[in-house]
């Protein structure tokens, strides 16, 4: 035998869930947007770098140079915390992926939780179906009672 219990979270009635799914909802929206402009920020800033990079080469002064770099790469610390290193100008791929991903990281973190501010807003309308089973089962024995073979 099958019974099918319906599981409701909250009732149309109860404006709670729905308060806080609302302020949920709203801080994830602005940090997803604002975690979007910091993931173009540190793409653009990456692309800026090896611009600015390439141009160390037409500077003749080597104290110059030296200011250039020290601009270039302060400019992608505080942008995206990414520590160059003097002797290697260069980007390593290590230190491209880790400007580029952590924001990307981030993006998906707030977009979770969106979904998760969403599903709260929602929960007076959830409703979880649950299935439970009923099995028949016969009586525990007495303890007087033995085993008996049966006799045709």
């Amino acid at each position: 035998m099958r019974r099918v219990i319906y599981l409701r979270i909250a009732d149309r009635d109860v404006h709670l869930p729905r308060l806080i799914g609302a302020f949920v909802l709203a801080a994830a929206v602005l940090m997803f947007f604002q975690a979007s402009f910091a993931m173009v920020d540190s793409w653009n800033t990456v692309k800026y770098y090896g611009s600015c990079i390439d141009s160390l080469s037409s500077i003749p002064d080597v104290s110059d140079q030296r200011a250039q770099f020290t601009f270039c790469s302060d400019a992608l610390y505080r942008a995206t915390g990414v520590v160059v290193r003097g002797d290697r100008p260069v980007l390593t791929l290590a230190q491209f992926w880790g400007a580029i991903l952590s924001p990307i990281a981030n993006l998906l973190f707030w977009l979770a939780a969106l979904m998760f501010g969403y599903l709260v807003y929602k929960s007076g309308d959830l409703v979880l179906p649950i299935e439970e089973r009923i099995t028949e089962v016969s009586e525990p024995r007495t303890p007087g009672q033995t085993f008996r073979k049966k006799r045709k």
